[in-house]
C-alpha cells in the first residue's frame, strides 16, 4: 500500500503530495484493534463458551437446555483453571449452536471459544486460532452389514457426508480428482443420525464421518482402517494471542492430569481412544489435520 501510494504522488506531482499529507492529518486512518478476550474476561469475569449442540460424546444439549459430554467437561475444567491464573470467578454463559455457526459466532463477538468437536485444519486455522488437541480421532467408512462390497476400501457408491465438514471437503477432492475410488454421488445430511439413518433406508451406500461421532447401531459396520487423522481443539478468535496461550495453559493442566481420563470415561470415550490421543495430551500439540488429499 505505500509503495504504490508513494509511486502514485511522484507521478502527480509536488501539490498533491501536499494535499494527501493534509488529509491524513484531518482524517487519520485507524488500525484494527486485535481482539483481547482475556482482559475482557478479567473485567467482566465472564466467558461465552459455545457448544455444539448435537456432537454426542463431546458436546450436546440436552432437550432442557443442559450442555453435556466430554469437551463440555474439559472445558469446565479448563475455565476452573483460568479462574485461579486470573484471581477471579468466571461466569461460564452457554450458547448452543449448529455445526457450522461457531465462525460468525466468534467474529461476531457472540461466543468467546467454541466447545465442540472442531477439527484443527489449516484452512480453519485461516479464520480462527486453536488450542492445544484435546482428543485426536480419524475419519471411518461406515456400511450396511449385509452389504458387504462396501468393506472395500475403494467402494463408496452414494456417498453420505455432514454438509460443511472436513469430511464432506475431502469427498468433493476426491470425486474431482476422478481417481480409481469408485464414487457414484454425495448425500449431504445434517446429523450422524440422520448419516445411520439413510445407510439404513438404503437412501446411501456409504457414511464417510468422524469414527467417534458415527453413531453405533447393530445394522452398520466400518471399515477397520481410519481414511484420516482429525485433531480436535477448541477454537477461539483470529489473533487473540493472549486467550489463546491462556487457555493452552489452562487447558493442559486438565489434559496432563487424571481430570481428562476421568472425563473420556463419564463420555464412555475409554474404548475409543487411540494412541495419539494420550500423547498429545503428555506433550501438547498444536499441529493441525495432516493434508491427506
Amino acid at each position: 500500500m505505500t509503495k504504490h501510494l508513494k509511486t502514485h504522488w511522484r507521478a502527480c506531482g509536488l501539490a498533491l503530495i501536499a494535499a494527501t499529507a493534509q488529509l491524513a492529518f484531518t482524517a487519520p486512518v485507524q488500525a484494527q484493534a486485535a481482539p483481547d478476550t482475556l482482559a475482557k474476561v478479567r473485567s467482566e469475569g465472564v466467558i461465552r463458551l459455545g457448544v455444539r449442540d448435537n456432537a454426542a460424546p463431546f458436546a450436546y444439549v440436552d432437550a432442557k437446555g443442559k450442555p453435556g459430554g466430554f469437551t463440555w467437561d474439559v472445558c469446565r475444567a479448563m475455565v476452573k483453571n483460568l479462574e485461579a491464573e486470573l484471581g477471579r470467578p468466571i461466569e461460564i454463559k452457554v450458547v448452543p449452536n449448529a455445526f457450522a455457526a461457531p465462525f460468525d459466532l466468534l467474529k461476531d463477538g457472540r461466543i468467546d471459544m467454541q466447545c465442540g468437536a472442531t477439527t484443527h485444519s489449516a484452512e480453519r486455522a485461516k479464520q480462527a486460532d486453536f488450542s492445544n488437541t484435546f482428543f485426536v480421532s480419524g475419519i471411518a467408512v461406515a456400511y450396511r452389514k449385509e452389504d458387504v462390497q462396501y468393506a472395500n476400501p475403494l467402494k463408496f457408491g452414494r456417498v453420505a457426508v455432514l454438509a460443511n465438514s472436513t469430511a464432506a471437503k475431502i469427498m468433493e477432492r476426491r470425486m474431482g480428482a476422478k481417481g480409481s475410488a469408485s464414487i457414484d454421488t454425495m448425500v449431504p445430511v445434517k446429523s450422524y443420525e440422520e448419516g445411520v439413518a439413510k445407510l439404513k433406508a438404503k437412501e446411501a451406500d456409504t457414511l464417510f464421518a468422524d469414527s467417534v461421532l458415527i453413531p453405533l447401531d447393530p445394522a452398520i459396520d466400518r471399515r477397520r482402517s481410519l481414511e484420516t487423522v482429525e485433531p480436535y481443539a477448541l477454537m477461539m478468535r483470529k489473533g487473540d494471542r493472549a486467550f489463546v496461550d491462556a487457555v493452552d495453559r489452562a487447558l493442559m493442566k486438565v489434559l496432563s492430569g487424571p481430570q481428562a481420563r476421568q472425563f473420556a470415561t463419564d463420555a464412555k470415550l475409554d474404548g475409543r481412544l487411540n494412541v495419539l490421543t494420550p500423547e498429545a495430551w503428555r506433550r501438547g500439540s498444536k499441529e493441525p489435520a495432516p493434508q491427506m488429499y
